[in-house]
Parts: C-alpha cells; sequence; structure tokens
C-alpha cells in the first residue's frame, strides 16, 4: 500500500465519526485507489455512506459545516439520481463522498448477480462499479452489512460473463482501421482504437469474472487478471505509442488473440458471425485502363 493510500485512509478515520454517529448511517467505506493501496499524489479520497434512507441536502450540508470542511459542493450521482455526491477539502485533501440508501445498494446487488445487468451510463458499468467497490471496500463501519453484500456478490455469476462478452460482439470490418492508417485519417484511427480497447477490456472483465469497476486505472486490474493476451498491456501502450501502421497490426492481433480467449473459455458464445464481420474486407476499385 502507497504511503499516498495509507495517508488517505487515516483521514477517512477522522471524517468516518462526524457522519456515523447520526444513527440513520448504517454503513461507511473507503473505496477507489486508496482501497486498492495504489493512491498517488493526484489521488481524491472516496468515501460512501449507506443510510437507513437517502438524506436531504440541508441534512448532508449541517453535517458539512459541523465537521468543518471547504469548498463543499454537491451534486445527484448517477443515471438514477437515487444518490448523492458530496466534493469538499478536509486537511487539504479533495473528498468525494458518495450517500446512497441501503435499499438502493440492495437493489444494485440484486440486478448484478441475479439480472446479470450490463447497462452502462456512459462508458461506466455503473452498478458493476458499485459492485467493485463494494468487493474491495476498506470498511470503517457496518462491517456486518458489508459483508452481506460481498457474500452475494461472490462468486461471479457465469450468466453475467456470457452477458458482458455478448454485449461487445458489436465489430465492424477491421480492414476499416487499415484504410484510416493508409489515408492517414489519425484523429479517426485513435478514436476508433481507443472503442475497441476498450470493448476487449470489458470482455476480459467478463472472463476473468471481475465486476467492471471503470477504465481508470487499467494498468492495476488488467495485472489481476488470468485470463488475457500475452504481454497485453504493454501491447495496449505500443497500439498507441509506436507509429500508425504498427500500432493497427498489433490491435488486429489483441482482438484475434481476445477472440480465441472467449472461444476457449465460454464455449456457449458463437463468434462466427463476428468473426466473419470482422475479416470482411472492404471494396477496393481500380481506375479503367483505357479511362
Amino acid at each position: 500500500m502507497t504511503e499516498h493510500s495509507v495517508w488517505r485512509i487515516s483521514l477517512a478515520h477522522k471524517i468516518d465519526p462526524a457522519f456515523t454517529a447520526n444513527p440513520k448511517v448504517e454503513a461507511c467505506f473507503v473505496f477507489g485507489s486508496a482501497a486498492l493501496g495504489i493512491s498517488d499524489q493526484y489521488s481524491d479520497l472516496e468515501l460512501a455512506f449507506i443510510w437507513s434512507y437517502l438524506p436531504s441536502v440541508e441534512e448532508l450540508r449541517a453535517t458539512a459545516q459541523n465537521v468543518g470542511v471547504n469548498g463543499w459542493e454537491i451534486e445527484p450521482y448517477g443515471e438514477a439520481k437515487q444518490a448523492w455526491l458530496e466534493q469538499f477539502y478536509m486537511n487539504g485533501m479533495k473528498v468525494e463522498a458518495g450517500h446512497w440508501a441501503r435499499e438502493t445498494i440492495d437493489n444494485v446487488v440484486i440486478d448484478v448477480v441475479e439480472q446479470y445487468d450490463v447497462s452502462q451510463n456512459g462508458l461506466l458499468f455503473e452498478k458493476q462499479a458499485i459492485a467493485s467497490h463494494l468487493q474491495r471496500a476498506v470498511v470503517l463501519h457496518g462491517k456486518d452489512i458489508i459483508k452481506q453484500w460481498q457474500n452475494q456478490l461472490s462468486p461471479y455469476p457465469e450468466e453475467l460473463a456470457v452477458a458482458m462478452v455478448q454485449k461487445h460482439l458489436k465489430f465492424r470490418p477491421f480492414d476499416g482501421q487499415h484504410i484510416l492508417t493508409d489515408r492517414c485519417e489519425i484523429p479517426m484511427l485513435y478514436e476508433n482504437n481507443c472503442a475497441i480497447v476498450r470493448w476487449l477490456l470489458n470482455m476480459l472483465f467478463g472472463l476473468n469474472r471481475i465486476y467492471h469497476p471503470g477504465f481508470k486505472w487499467t494498468r492495476y486490474f488488467v495485472e489481476e487478471m488470468n485470463i488475457k493476451p500475452s504481454d497485453f498491456f504493454a501491447r495496449l501502450e505500443r497500439v498507441f505509442q509506436s507509429d500508425a501502421a504498427s500500432g493497427t497490426r498489433e490491435l488486429r492481433q489483441l482482438a484475434d488473440e481476445t477472440f480465441d480467449l472467449v472461444e476457449q473459455c465460454l464455449p456457449q458464445v458463437d463468434l462466427k458471425q463476428q468473426r466473419e464481420t470482422f475479416n470482411r474486407l472492404y471494396p477496393r476499385w481500380k481506375l479503367p485502363v483505357n479511362g
């Protein structure tokens, strides 16, 4: 655990009592980079508070004033807006505090492990991210509640792995990337590369039975994966750091290897049509010889 993580968790222990003194707060935990033990000098402190029911803005403002924080802000959190996200500064550190009702988290866990939820809010698999936070939480208060959710989340459902892979079987013909490379259409090439890389990562999170935590700290989560193309992260870096033609070839190889892993690990997923689409070549037209 980095020293930055230790310091942030120590600060969390100082903040926690001001909230957990309220009997409606049932649990509190650290999540994000501090909980993972990988915080650096740029990292915020991320806290989650679980309430018997969602507090009002006025109630949270009063608590913040009692604690004596600076720069307090609050906004609805998430697509469903069934939570609050506070931001404030304490001891010079930026703190992001999420506030959820216990019933909301109960429903999120059920959606993930029983309904195999793969919905996204933008790029974020919001419900799976909450599941990931719960699994990796540094619990400050309400250990029994968090443990109950952790038990529900384990093991990762096979059906969710299948759903994560099937959701991303929408790759277009990769020949389009070669065309963009030949034309030196660099902005569009790299925009497409980013989308392809995200889809590959999303599939690998499913194959590895890891609740999708989002795309921050990708290197850390890739290191956790046992099922992945060899030297996966180093090769991802080469996609973006080498010349366009070399990066395009590398990405094609990574995609093919990921498809191979899907067929090995989830044989119930049919990749025949996806491979045919991915391998399809766009037509080329030559100028007529006689004008």
